[in-house]
């Protein structure tokens, strides 16, 4: 049982749960691995094991800290996340004291769906960092006398997003840690956090979940079975990601597929360029729906392929749309799938390099045209 409501990752579930039974809980910890891989839930659920009233390693869920922790409100918990910086507010200030009621009770909405679902993200809008006055402020509580018995726990969201004083200051901190205190830094870019913050934690890898895994989650939020295979791969085994698309509309995502590789097909030069600009106003508004929508022109290809070499069906991402990529595949028997597959990795690439979103995708589709080696009509 857990508090939360957690996928698999049961190799570190155990890891936690024997930490707290052997009694060899460690200062920091380092949780990480790719986005909507669990690393921040579990943090959250690392605190309810730390603090629940019942004797076991596991969080009861019925007790007063169970219950106060799992709407993320109980007074040993303090979490820390990338907030807006103010130009005129001082290094040593609350972090959010020149905050407007509005965007307090914003924040609080966005904790709230975190505590409903540990894998959304606590995103506040136009916050890019987490400021050293945030750091200062949670090193002030922590070294306060706590009102509950427990470990205090502090949780830090994206860490790698840590300024340079902040991380600085942070590592201060580490050096003499609160008595019956724990920090676990949650992050998906590891490489970014100061090597002499890593060395003073534990680590903790949360590999990205296995399809096996999210498709059995996606089973239980009734999803169509002939939807799951698009969203696992759209969503590239993020969670947060795979729930936001459970609110999408799937076949948007395969008729726009079909309609760009028919428009690329025949090289309908109007209608390419209408693509260009939908594609680019996308990527202005969503840029991570514009990636799912190039990713699934990328698993045509891939369909195609398993046409082509007559593997079972059932393999396919678009299983909605295996008659058009068979009449495809008779029709561009010579199509080069690697290359087109490469090509939409490059344009991903390049538009994340700051190439101009409209040559880049200008780019895609002719190659995408190139690949096919023919001017054939779907």
């Amino acid at each position: 049982m857990t508090l939360f409501p957690l996928i698999n990752q049961k190799k570190n579930l155990d890891y936690l749960r024997n930490i707290i039974k052997n009694e060899r809980v460690g200062n920091a910890y380092l949780f990480y691995g790719p986005e909507g891989s669990g690393s921040e839930g579990f943090a959250l659920e690392f605190a309810a094991m730390l603090n629940c009233g019942s004797e076991s390693e596991s969080p009861c869920g019925s007790c007063h800290s169970c219950k106060k922790m799992h709407c993320l409100e109980h007074a040993n918990l303090e979490m820390v996340y990338p907030i807006p910086i103010r130009k005129d507010q001082g290094s040593d200030s609350d972090p959010f004291k020149k905050f407007t009621n509005a965007e307090i009770e914003e924040i609080q909405e966005i904790i709230q769906k975190k505590a409903q679902n540990p894998y959304s993200k606590i995103i506040i809008p136009k916050a890019k960092h987490i400021p050293i006055n945030f750091i200062r402020e949670i090193k002030r509580k922590t070294y306060l006398r706590s009102q509950e018995s427990g470990w205090k726990v502090i949780v830090i969201f994206d860490a790698h997003l840590l300024t340079e004083p902040a991380a600085n200051a942070f590592l201060k901190i580490l050096e003499e840690p609160p008595e019956k205190s724990t920090f676990i830094l949650s992050t998906s870019n590891i490489n970014a956090i100061l090597p002499t913050i890593s060395s003073r934690c534990q680590p903790l890898f949360f590999p990205a979940l296995a399809p096996s895994h999210l498709r059995d989650y996606l089973l239980t939020k009734n999803v169509p079975e002939d939807h799951i295979k698009l969203i696992i791969r759209l969503s590239a085994g993020d969670v947060n990601q795979a729930i936001n698309l459970l609110d999408a509309d799937i076949e948007t995502f395969e008729s726009m597929t079909l309609e760009i590789m028919r428009a690329v097909a025949v090289w309908n030069v109007k209608n390419i360029y209408n693509y260009v600009e939908s594609l680019t106003a996308l990527y202005r508004e969503d840029s991570t729906q514009f990636n799912q929508v190039l990713l699934s022109v990328s698993f045509w290809f891939r369909d195609a392929i398993l046409l082509k070499t007559q593997t079972d069906p059932e393999e396919l991402v678009h299983s909605n749309l295996q008659e058009e990529i068979a009449k495809f595949v008779n029709a561009f028997p010579e199509f080069d799938p690697y290359f087109a597959l490469s090509s939409v990795e490059n344009c991903i690439d390049f538009i994340n390099r700051n190439v101009y979103i409209n040559v880049a995708l200008l780019n895609l589709f002719f190659n995408l045209f190139q690949s096919l080696n023919s001017r054939k009509i779907l």
